[in-house]
């Protein structure tokens, strides 16, 4: 009775259909070939699985279209506003310390800086700023103004900076200095394809940087004239050097070389006067691996450039009117 009342048993799942689902078959070349050509588009419903790549989808296939291949000697005419600036900063350090070590006068290289500073811009005024064409109409009379207003808000501030790091040690001083003057190396503007400045912040932080070290260095010193020369000096160096030196460099490739090469032998004799000869023969070392070594290192580099552009790129939209 029970075998006769009992359920039947239930079919068992065939354990291939679990194993192996099913999938819809890809479809073969010939099946394709009778389709519509394929498209890159994802508003139109095409016959083509989702993740169908079509013969021609590297047609459009680009290497290396944007790279400019650039020579060693441009390589090093680029690197000149790079050894300029680093023998500015070696040359302001090592004047600071002959006239800490009671080598120097300030009143003297107060004078030498007044003195080229008025002729740099004489030179500048009547030889470099006319092949520039967004040169302007100077108003002298405003211009003597602004200096006399610096000088005079130099004289007042002496006595104050004087004093400002009296209650420092010397060697949070010299520390705070080679942060500061690192800050400037490093946030200065060494762009070379403008004659004009860049409104950039990193500009205007290195400026900041090396007369805010110049201000410590020159609180160390021990007459509030001294201070006066020596922060006028930083502002002729560090404000409208550079300046003067972008002209230099847009007027003639070889006034350029020529002047880099005296800022490069005057750092290395002021090095050499003030440290050692080690000192001053590792410092020729950076200039000359900075100039030639590095020019020559990315020469090599371009090579493994590899850039790819297509037709998966986002594409542009083309504005204005169309000229076809």
């Amino acid at each position: 009775m029970e075998d006769v009342c009992a359920a039947p048993a239930p079919k068992k799942v065939l354990p291939s259909l679990l194993l192996h689902p099913y999938t819809k078959p890809k479809p073969t070349d010939n099946e394709l070939h009778l389709r519509k050509p394929w498209k890159k588009v994802l508003w139109r419903k095409q016959h083509y699985p989702d993740n169908y790549i079509d013969r021609s989808f590297l047609s459009g296939l680009q290497r290396n279209v944007n790279i400019q291949v650039s020579d060693f000697w441009s390589l090093v005419a680029d690197s000149l506003p790079i050894s300029q600036h680093l023998s500015s900063v070696v040359i302001f350090a090592a004047v600071f310390v002959a006239i800490h070590r009671k080598r120097l006068s300030c009143g003297i290289v107060g004078i030498t800086s007044n003195v080229s500073a008025v002729c740099a811009f004489l030179l500048w005024d009547l030889v470099l700023s006319k092949p520039c064409q967004s040169r302007c109409f100077l108003n002298y009379a405003g211009l003597i103004k602004s200096c006399i207003l610096i000088v005079l808000t130099l004289v007042g501030l002496s006595p104050i900076l004087m004093s400002l790091t009296k209650s420092t040690s010397e060697d949070s001083v010299w520390a705070i200095a080679v942060w500061l003057f690192l800050a400037n190396i490093f946030f200065h503007e060494y762009a070379t394809d403008s004659i004009q400045p860049h409104v950039r912040l990193h500009n205007s932080l290195s400026t900041n940087a090396a007369l805010s070290a110049s201000v410590v260095l020159a609180s160390r010193l021990d007459r509030s004239i001294d201070v006066f020369f020596f922060v006028l000096y930083a502002v002729h160096w560090f404000a409208l050097f550079p300046i003067f030196r972008k002209y230099i460099h847009f007027y003639s490739f070889y006034a350029d070389m020529l002047m880099t090469l005296v800022l490069i032998m005057t750092a290395y004799l002021s090095l050499y006067l003030v440290a050692s000869v080690i000192i001053a023969f590792v410092f020729l070392s950076s200039i000359f691996f900075i100039s030639f070594v590095c020019p020559i290192w990315f020469i090599k580099l371009q090579r493994f450039k590899n850039e790819i552009h297509g037709p998966w790129d986002i594409a542009l939209p083309k504005l204005g009117p169309n000229k076809d």
